[in-house]
């Protein structure tokens, strides 16, 4: 072969290799591009998405924006309007649930960019219509609400309210009511679609409701195609922790520092009844409810109860942690690695939310879960009648 068609070959080699390399880094794209009236040109969207650890923004120029961010696995990016969050004050944010790279056209509506309207993702259709599928729940919810403290009460309900630790618990009440028929629904939906991202999307973000037998027959009907992702590894740790602190079992034991630094242990408390109470300076509900606790440590801690209140509180936040503590006057242990979610016994025990809380006897076998209000104050009257 002569030397100018050897350079050729090489050259239309080499040629070759980069057009593949740029089509595989392109693949590897979510290219989200949208459309909005040019009356909002120079006006900001913003992508996060807490999970992948995304965060970016983009302005609007002649009506259009685009946005790219890496694939890394099967996911939902949140966005929101920069022009709503200052106009309202508050934002409501738009998703968008996706299970490979690609482009995404959607037309964004910057008054309510939860309005906004995107076509031919499947996995974020058939999100959206369980989703809606909720609905007439929630607003079954809030005629209930209104039906017994009034429209108007609702729609100008403020936490200083006196009537706000009332609707609260009544609230409370209702949500766990219909908890249980969003996880029959949620049943249903998987049975319908098992090799969809959205199912394995929904349980992981249910998985705090769904009870741990449901959750593991829920999780095994599940195709294997997204069980590599990090929400699958979530449900699974989900799993095992509702199996380490269901009724019945012991409950894990764990060491954290006390308001000075002293290691206090869980087992330390054996021989009292023990509401282990997970909680945060910064959560609303979780001081709402902290008046019922103090209540119930009042009046049954001379009977052999007491609490161990483990703070969710973040890192550097500790005077705000202890000032709650002081406030709210929580007089008995008090302890946190000050870690935020990633506190060790949170993820211990599968906390994902807050309040929750766990009722241990005096060998530490758990006997409840998440009671509060008066159901904390009947379970105490019939321990020490």
């Amino acid at each position: 072969m002569k030397t100018e068609n050897i350079l050729m070959a090489l050259l239309v080699l080499f040629i070759s290799k980069d057009a593949l390399a740029q089509a595989n880094s392109e693949k590897q794209l979510v290219v989200f591009k949208g459309t909005t009236d040019t009356a909002y040109n120079g006006k900001q969207l913003v992508l996060y998405n807490k999970t992948t650890g995304d965060h970016d923004s983009v302005t609007v120029v002649n009506g259009k924006f685009e946005i790219t961010v890496p694939y890394k696995e099967p996911t939902r990016y949140m966005f929101y309007s920069k022009y709503e969050l200052k106009k309202k004050g508050g934002y409501s944010p738009y998703g968008i649930l996706i299970s490979k790279p690609g482009t995404i056209r959607f037309k964004a509506d910057m008054e309510s960019l939860a309005n906004s309207v995107i076509a031919d993702v499947p996995e974020n259709v058939l999100y959206t219509e369980f989703m809606k599928g909720g609905l007439p729940l929630r607003q079954q919810i809030m005629d209930s609400l209104q039906a017994k403290f009034g429209a108007d009460v609702m729609k100008h309900l403020n936490p200083k309210d006196p009537q706000y630790p009332e609707i609260y618990k009544y609230y409370n009440e209702l949500n766990e009511s219909g908890n249980k028929t969003e996880v029959e629904r949620l049943g249903i939906f998987i049975k319908q679609h098992p090799d969809t991202f959205a199912a394995l999307y929904l349980l992981s973000n249910m998985i705090t409701v769904v009870p741990e037998g449901k959750a593991q027959l829920y999780f095994d009907q599940l195709g294997g195609a997204f069980k590599g992702t990090s929400y699958a590894k979530n449900i699974i740790k989900m799993i095992d922790a509702k199996k380490v602190t269901a009724i019945g079992k012991i409950a894990p034991d764990f060491e954290q520092p006390d308001t000075s630094g002293k290691i206090v242990k869980l087992s330390d408390f054996r021989g009292q009844y023990v509401l282990v109470d997970f909680w945060a300076s910064w959560c609303i509900p979780c001081r709402e409810e902290n008046p019922n606790v103090v209540k119930a440590y009042q009046q049954f801690h001379d009977k052999g109860f007491t609490i161990l209140s483990v703070s969710l509180d973040q890192p550097g936040k500790k005077t705000a942690w202890l000032n709650a503590i002081h406030h709210d006057q929580l007089t008995w242990t008090q302890v946190s690695d000050l870690k935020f979610w990633n506190n060790a016994v949170a993820k211990l025990y599968g906390i994902q939310a807050i309040p929750q809380n766990f009722l241990l006897n005096k060998e530490g076998k758990i006997i409840a879960v998440n009671i509060k209000g008066e159901e904390l104050n009947k379970k105490l009257v019939e321990i020490f009648k």
